[in-house]
């Protein structure tokens, strides 16, 4: 039988073919960095030359734009580079620096995150993530509203802390979400991260510096964007997981504690940009591309019973008949 066309009942990552599971491409990334800036140009030329009543509608298109750079960034972070080429530090400006951080910042809570994924030592479990429906609102626009300005801030607060080290263990805490209660003062990647932050900073009081001399229509376009891609930020975030402690890693744990979800292109523009919404694929296969995930869902689909069970997908009955080899083969 096909190996591509059999139903799996041991299910092992290693079950899926090897032609679907491909990294992330820096060509495909420059490609859609360069289509959600020329959307973002394109916004900004239509507030100025359409009617007030049409900039709420705009500035939306604006924030998704940017809520799509942080997904981009994050796949620019699970390639982890130590040393930066040309390319990386270019992609690294044009979407890291406007929502406020580096590859290395991002790489240094998500990656851990996948390792630990919804355990005790996960950087991003927190018990009041799992909510009620109104206290789920609450935290995405209270906590959303901020996330921005809060990233920016530690580009300032790194970079204080490169030059006095005995800021690193905290900034490390709260702002690169660090759980291991470890002392970080003289911590290779930590400082690695202070040391990027200066460059950030610098960038952000470029910004500041253009809003506040020449270019003040930064403040009602640029700034004003940040807490609307916070909100769809954190409402993504809010939604990807069942945030109970599991024990392990395994692709049915992941099945049963993350979610796929605003996997269709309308839902993309604003809550699942760049394919983020894949996002229990994401988790079972944390090196693939975000290009790569639609293929690699159908094929869970077709082949892995507990994800299409979980997500009610009915396929057309299986028919078998015999080859001329004497072997059954699917349909």
């Amino acid at each position: 039988m096909d190996d591509s066309k059999r139903e799996l009942l041991s299910f092992k990552r290693s079950d899926v073919p090897k032609e679907l599971l491909r990294g992330p491409d820096l060509l495909q990334i420059a490609l859609h960095t360069a289509v959600d800036w020329a959307i973002i140009l394109s916004c900004v030329y239509l507030i100025f030359n359409t009617d007030a009543i049409l900039y709420p509608i705009w500035l939306v298109l604006i924030a998704g734009r940017m809520h799509a750079f942080g997904v981009l960034i994050h796949d620019l972070s699970h390639l982890n580079p130590k040393k930066k080429p040309i390319r990386f530090r270019v992609l690294e400006v044009l979407l890291g620096y406007p929502i406020g951080t580096t590859i290395n910042a991002m790489a240094y809570h998500h990656l851990r995150h996948h390792r630990d994924t919804l355990m005790n030592s996960d950087p991003y479990y927190k018990i009041n993530k799992k909510c009620s429906t109104p206290k789920r609102l609450l935290l995405t626009i209270g906590k959303g509203s901020i996330f921005v300005l809060f990233w920016v801030t530690r580009s300032f607060i790194g970079t204080l802390a490169y030059y006095y080290p005995k800021m690193r263990t905290n900034y490390a805490r709260l702002f690169l979400q660090d759980v291991s209660g470890k002392d970080l003062t003289n911590h290779e990647e930590v400082i690695r991260c202070c040391k990027e932050d200066r460059y950030m900073a610098a960038f952000q009081l470029g910004v500041l510096a253009s809003a506040l001399t020449f270019m003040p229509s930064l403040f009602y376009i640029y700034y004003m964007a940040w807490p609307v891609a916070g909100i769809f930020c954190i409402y993504r975030l809010l939604i990807e997981h069942v945030y109970d402690v599991v024990e392990d890693r395994s692709v049915y744990t992941m099945i049963e504690s993350t979610f796929d979800h605003h996997t269709s292109l309308l839902d993309q523009i604003l809550i699942g940009p760049r394919n983020i919404g894949y996002h229990c694929m994401h988790h079972i296969h944390p090196q693939v591309g975000f290009h790569h995930l639609p293929a690699l869902q159908e094929w869970y689909l077709a082949n892995c019973k507990q994800y299409r069970d979980k997500y009610a997908v009915e396929l057309p009955q299986k028919e078998e008949r015999i080859n001329t080899n004497g072997l059954e083969v699917a349909y």
